[in-house]
């Protein structure tokens, strides 16, 4: 029987208003095909009509009509291997959307698209076809030039983008081969077809100094610099406070108040005081800069500002949301100098409970600029010359402690508040940019001081926000993803924990109880990080919907207005209240609302560049401080597994990858549920927090990768023994 009476035969029977999903050997049985060829002709025929979505295969392997097509409409993530995800707009569609590399349509990465869905089988992710792309998410790329006689190309750094862009020999814009450089898209692919661009801007030589860090800022297509016109506006405003600017302050630069930073900062926005008002009752005083004085709605630095919407702080280079006159001068709290502030007062007792409290404008003095290191060695006792400048604050820094702990204690962890106790690592950096260690910080006192204080002046702020009945911006957390908690569960098992009651969706208490059963356990780590990985992204919105990980019913963002567009907004709207009150006709509700919405939703995204950013400087530094430490070996243990290999970190948390091509003493299978691989003939298993000996192979800097491969264990035979083994 040839392929086109094949065809035939299988469309009678699937067009058939009876007909019943079949499996593959079932056609063969159903059409009579026993030959070899035939049989052969026949899958060509089942592969075609499933390219045609004519079929579809299910899990079980039977093919099926596809349910009528949906059409969804979202982002598209690329993936290095050639396929993407798309993750739908609409927030009631919580799974992303699967789209094979032949069904992206010339779509790329960041691109928005209109997908067809197909029907969803049992426990599969959904899979689509991009049908139309509605918007580029991106016009340019960043990335290496190749250079030939009459023509070059640019391989993108972003290897999500997987098509190198062609680029004519009257496009060059003097780039050398090698360049780091910028190149527009002027014809996008169409199938097999690479993109055709042109070089806009040429970065320079990668190993210059400064061109590596620059290359990231470009590929996300973030500022570095300020437009001329913001900076004459910045530069513009005048150092000294004025009597009408004191206007309506509350005056308290008698109060002693004072900041505690990092050794290196240079914004200081967040100042406290503290006074004991009786026995029972502390006075705390959050004062934030008040940069909304500064920066006017709607002016060349407030658009700005909105368009950054956040700093970003990398290895070794700060990019600030605000110039450098508003956010090191103007805005900074900086010791023995009156600066404006909004100041949130609370009241608290020994239980953490805010009896009372008062947000206002105001002015202070600040009396000290304190570092964490040396608060932390002043608390622990050490009276030396580091912390000798600290003893005029004896007093208000033990009662900050006594307060500080009353309130991790007493308000946080009783209502659920969740702790993911986890290392953080610091790559240092010579004056060229070259990572010279990477190493573990560990926090102090001081830094958790701070933090229980700016924690309740923002929950104080939102609770004063949500009583206006005004509209506000909020930092909103929402419980984890069903999907991944039901896989996390099960994990749990394992290990003999449990996450709440069965059925049931775990609360934020019961993740906070699972973190204190766990902490003697060999298996913590890996469990707090898989807790961590079931957590959603917590996002700006100008509707309350409360904390999840911190058990917050009301949240915001108030205290770094330097460095982040929301807690400007919050300023803003709480400079509003104080002005006009609560009174607000509807229209001008759902204008404001409208506003903020808008807002916030791009201060979230951009939060998600910048932490991107961050992300891959820091990935990109290590990369370069490990090409210095090719062959040699370290202790590391399991991070992640994947189905083509495992993730490898190291003490300072250098990651980096064993690919599964490399492991040859076995074949192995990935268990995704238990996080682990199997060997399949003897069985060894390499799983989530495994210890493991690595070597490293290699070391891409501009790839941000690195690649480990297992150091065999010693099995303690000489090498006498070893050859009398191979021999036998």
């Amino acid at each position: 029987m040839k392929r086109k009476e094949i065809r035939q035969a299988i469309t009678a029977i699937i067009d058939k208003p009876d007909y019943r999903p079949h499996r593959f050997h079932e056609f063969a049985d159903e059409i009579g095909l026993t030959k070899k060829k035939e049989v052969k002709a026949l899958g060509e025929v089942v592969d075609a009509l499933v390219e045609e979505n004519i079929l579809i295969k299910s899990y079980d392997k039977k093919f099926k009509h596809p349910a009528p097509a949906k059409t969804v409409i979202g982002k598209l993530q690329g993936n290095t291997r050639g396929f993407g995800f798309v993750i739908p707009e609409d927030e009631l569609l919580t799974q992303d959307i699967f789209i094979p590399q032949r069904n992206l349509g010339g779509a790329f990465d960041s691109d928005r698209v209109k997908v067809e869905v197909y029907e969803e089988s049992d426990g599969q992710r959904p899979e689509g076809k991009i049908v139309e792309i509605l918007e580029r998410g991106r016009e340019n790329v960043v990335g290496t030039f190749h250079k030939s006689k009459n023509f070059g190309f640019v391989v993108p750094d972003n290897d999500k983008v997987n098509k190198d862009i062609f680029v004519g020999e009257n496009n060059f814009d003097n780039a050398k081969n090698g360049d780091k450089v910028v190149v527009k898209i002027e014809k996008w692919s169409q199938g097999e077809k690479n993109p055709e661009g042109k070089i806009i801007e040429v970065l320079g030589n990668p190993e210059t100094p400064g061109v590596d860090v620059l290359s990231v800022f470009k590929e996300y297509q973030a500022p570095t610099e300020f437009p001329d016109e913001v900076l004459v506006q910045a530069d513009a405003i005048p150092d000294e406070i004025t009597e009408e600017d004191m206007k309506g302050r509350l005056d308290l630069r008698d109060l002693t108040v004072f900041t505690i930073d990092g050794d290196k900062s240079k914004d200081f926005d967040d100042a406290i005081s503290i006074e004991q008002i009786s026995k029972d009752v502390f006075r705390l005083g959050v004062h934030i800069a008040d940069v909304s004085h500064y920066v006017k709605e709607g002016t060349p630095l407030d658009t700005e500002a909105l368009k950054r919407a956040t700093s970003v702080y990398t290895v070794n280079k700060v990019v600030p949301m605000l110039p450098f006159n508003l956010s090191n001068n103007l805005c900074s709290l900086r010791p023995d100098e009156d600066k404006l502030t909004i100041s949130c007062i609370m009241d608290v007792n020994r239980k953490g409970e805010v009896l009372d409290f008062k947000i206002q404008r105001s002015v202070i003095h600040s009396d000290c600029r304190m570092t964490y290191s040396t608060v932390n060695e002043f608390l622990n006792g050490e009276d030396t010359e580091r912390t000798a400048y600290l003893k005029p604050f004896e007093k208000d820094l033990r009662m900050m402690e006594e307060l500080a702990k009353i309130l991790n204690k007493e308000r946080r962890k009783k209502r659920g508040s969740i702790d993911f106790d986890y290392d953080e690592s610091v790559v240092e950096v010579d004056e060229n940019g070259k990572p010279v260690d990477v190493h573990l910080v560990s926090r102090g006192f001081s830094e958790r001081l701070i933090e229980e204080f700016m924690l309740l002046a923002n929950e104080t702020v939102a609770e004063y926000g949500e009583k206006s009945g005004l509209p506000f911006v909020y930092r909103n957390h929402p419980a984890p993803d069903i999907e991944k908690l039901d896989q996390f569960r099960d994990y749990l098992k394992r290990f003999g924990f449990k996450l709440g009651k069965k059925g049931k969706e775990p609360t934020n208490k019961d993740f906070q109880k699972l973190m204190k059963d766990i902490e003697n356990s060999p298996n913590k780590d890996n469990i707090t990080l898989l807790a961590l990985r079931t957590m959603q992204q917590a996002v700006y919105e100008a509707e309350n919907k409360g904390h999840y990980a911190l058990g917050a019913k009301d949240y915001t963002h108030f205290t770094s207005p330097i460095r982040r567009y929301p807690d400007l907004i919050v300023h803003r709207q709480i400079g509003l209240l104080a002005d006009h009150g609560k009174e607000m006709a509807e229209d001008q509700k759902k204008n404001l609302k409208n506003k903020l919405s808008e807002q916030a939703k791009h201060s979230s995204e951009m939060e998600r560049v910048a932490v991107n950013i961050e992300r891959d400087v820091k990935k990109m530094k290590m990369a370069e401080y490990m090409a210095d430490h090719v062959g040699e070996e370290f202790n590391g243990k399991i991070s992640g597994v994947t189905g083509f290999g495992f993730f490898v970190e190291l003490p300072n948390l250098i990651e980096g990858l064993v690919r599964m091509v490399n492991l040859n003493d076995d074949y192995y299978i990935y268990d995704e549920n238990l996080h682990r691989l199997v060997g399949k003939n003897f069985g060894k298993v390499y799983e989530l927090g495994q210890p493991v000996k690595v070597k490293v192979t290699g070391a891409d800097k501009m790839a941000r990768q690195i690649d480990f491969e297992v150091v065999p264990e010693d099995d303690g035979l000489t090498e006498v023994e070893e050859a009398t083994v191979v021999e036998a």
